[in-house]
């Protein structure tokens, strides 16, 4: 309980402190590219071969939660910036952000609300391992006629900063099993810091577009968040998911890796169409810790 109050906690001093020290936050742009890579790098360092083998012991049940994730979110984000009428660089930004894997946060919710945490670790390795294909090609589906969406770049960079670090950890972990709990203990740490730094970052650099931003995109984020959290669990009793399978599978489609489509969004579209992931970051984590308590009750 006090780890999930205390990751909010940092997540959200981080994000206003983007806001209000922005000259001091934009210094930490370089870094926003290495920070993911070194988020994706801790999540494969706490892999292990009973994860995969998890997979294969409820192949439906994985695979149907990916299926989720990559058609409720995008499909969700897509309507929504429709619905809204929202411009080309916050459409694809919201897009973007619908169309990423499951985030790392996921895990830590769904142990927080007693959920099954190894099925969450195994949607939230295929969601990632299948991001390089499906994030850009959803992006180029619902946003390419707004925006022009480098497909190929955009697959090798998420190729390069999610999935190859990812396999690194795996490795390394490996050859350092020994060592492994004295450093698993920090990982969530390093994460937590890594994803709050990002996000400071983003809103710093669009301190000038925040000031003039409206409310409605704060709504559709929301409301995108919700939707995603709402829909996991509905379609999860749906397809016979026991409850605990199913609060589990809500927190995994409504938690997306907003690092990532923070990251693509600055390098292929404009730091404006950034900011969508970074209110998105703080939205799932505030709501899924809410989320957390009532969950802990089901």
């Amino acid at each position: 309980m006090k780890r999930d109050i205390s990751f909010l906690l940092i997540l959200t001093v981080f994000s206003f402190a983007g806001i209000l020290f922005p000259e001091f936050f934009r210094n930490f742009r370089g870094w926003i590219v290495p920070l993911l890579t070194l988020i994706m790098l801790s999540m494969g360092l706490t892999l292990t071969p009973e994860d995969f083998r998890n997979i294969l012991r409820k192949p439906f049940a994985v695979f149907y939660g990916a299926l989720l994730q990559f058609t409720v979110m995008p499909l969700s984000a897509y309507l929504l910036s429709k619905l809204f009428k929202l411009s080309p660089e916050l459409f694809v930004g919201v897009v973007l952000v619908g169309s990423a894997p499951g985030g790392t946060a996921s895990n830590l919710i769904t142990y927080l609300s007693r959920g099954d945490l190894s099925y969450s670790i195994s949607m939230t390795t295929v969601s990632t391992l299948s991001s390089p294909l499906f994030t850009p090609l959803w992006t180029y589906i619902l946003a390419g006629k707004y925006v022009e969406v480098p497909f190929i770049p955009m697959a090798e960079t998420t190729l390069r900063i999610v999935v190859l670090p990812v396999l690194l950890g795996m490795v390394l972990r490996y050859f350092l099993r020994r060592h492994m709990k004295h450093v698993e203990n920090f990982l969530p740490y390093v994460a937590i810091f890594s994803i709050s730094l990002i996000i400071a970052t983003i809103f710093a650099i669009n301190y000038a577009v925040l000031q003039k931003i409206s409310f409605v995109v704060l709504l559709v984020v929301l409301i995108h968040n919700l939707i995603g959290f709402i829909l996991g669990y509905i379609f999860g009793i749906l397809a016979g998911l026991d409850r605990r399978m199913a609060k589990t599978l809500s927190i995994e489609v409504g938690m997306q890796n907003s690092g990532l489509s923070a990251v693509l969004a600055v390098k292929y579209f404009s730091k404006v169409s950034a900011l969508p992931s970074a209110v998105f970051s703080l939205s799932q984590n505030l709501i899924g810790v809410l989320l957390s308590f009532f969950f802990r009750r089901v």
